[in-house]
């Protein structure tokens, strides 16, 4: 006997499906950060995110062929295209995150628009029979490359009469298993592509979500674990002038304008970085990809 499933079968079972998969991956990434979006011509999410001085628009592709693409104020994008996956149709679900469920062997793929201007585009592994590399192609603005941030992940930068511009970044890979311990991940670069490495192994409790983020014409977040900060404080504390801490704090690629920090300024980096010195949690600096200072907060970690 031959039997078809009706499309609102079909639909049924690809929504319960997409649900799932958000549900995994917003376990691991939480939602209190993502941006809210809406359905675009070609594309299965569009979001804009915006402050005084700029916007990003991030969109989602339709289906897992496709690209999530950054696009700045000033009309450059960078795009990330999926890894190479059989042709799934985008789902919107949980709290906002783009699901393409089943995309690759016993993998999920996701991608969540955030509302710092960037994007996460996740894996979703299920079982030890998923892929342990996916590949990222990246469409780079003309006249960029990229440079490692010595983090982990990397920086996509532009040479100019002053010398390099961070126009954007690709931030270190994470990835955590079902009960929110770390995977060993990593990424290398092979031509224009990104290639993630997720390693798992007997004890590996699945699924895995794995992520590589990326932000394009906004802001750099550096973040500080507790011991760099306990080891660093000292000479926080006592850096006498902004070029001086900034040289402690960013990448010198990012660094361009840092000396316009003010002398508040860097009586504020000095207060948040004291406190979480002695409370023993972590920092983030944020700076704009012109090097300028933006913000800096201590989080428990």
């Amino acid at each position: 006997m031959l039997s078809v499933a009706s499309p609102a079968l079909a639909d049924t079972e690809g929504n319960t499906a997409a649900q799932a998969a958000a549900s995994v991956v917003e376990r691991a990434t939480g939602t209190g950060d993502l941006a809210p979006s809406s359905a675009a011509p070609e594309s299965a999410a569009r979001a804009v995110t915006s402050s005084e001085s700029s916007a990003v628009t991030v969109t989602a592709p339709t289906d897992s062929s496709g690209y999530v693409e950054s696009t700045a104020a000033d009309g450059t994008s960078l795009r990330l295209h999926l890894p190479e996956t059989r042709k799934v149709t985008g789902v919107k679900a949980g709290a906002g995150t783009v699901v393409y469920a089943n995309a690759a062997r016993s993998t999920d793929i996701a991608v969540q628009p955030i509302a710092d201007g960037g994007a996460r585009a996740l894996v979703a592994l299920k079982d030890s029979t998923a892929p342990g590399e996916y590949r990222f192609d990246l469409d780079l603005p003309s006249g960029t490359e990229l440079i490692a941030d010595g983090q982990g992940g990397y920086l996509i930068t532009k040479e100019g009469s002053q010398g390099a511009t961070v126009l954007g970044s690709i931030a270190a890979p994470w990835a955590k298993d079902a009960d929110g311990k770390a995977v060993p991940t990593a990424y290398r670069i092979e031509g224009r592509s990104i290639v993630q490495t997720v390693t798992t192994t007997d004890s590996t409790a699945f699924p895995v979500v794995a992520d590589p983020t990326v932000s394009y014409g906004w802001n750099i977040y550096i973040k500080f674990n507790k011991n760099e900060v306990k080891r660093l404080n000292n000479k926080v504390q006592y850096a006498d002038s902004a070029v001086v801490l900034c040289g402690l704090l960013i990448n010198p690629v990012a660094a361009v304008g840092c000396a316009g920090i003010s002398g508040a300024v860097i009586k504020r980096i000095q207060r948040v970085w004291q406190y979480a010195a002695d409370h023993k949690r972590c920092v983030e600096l944020s700076i704009t990809y012109t090097g300028f200072f933006n913000d800096i907060k201590h989080y428990k970690c």
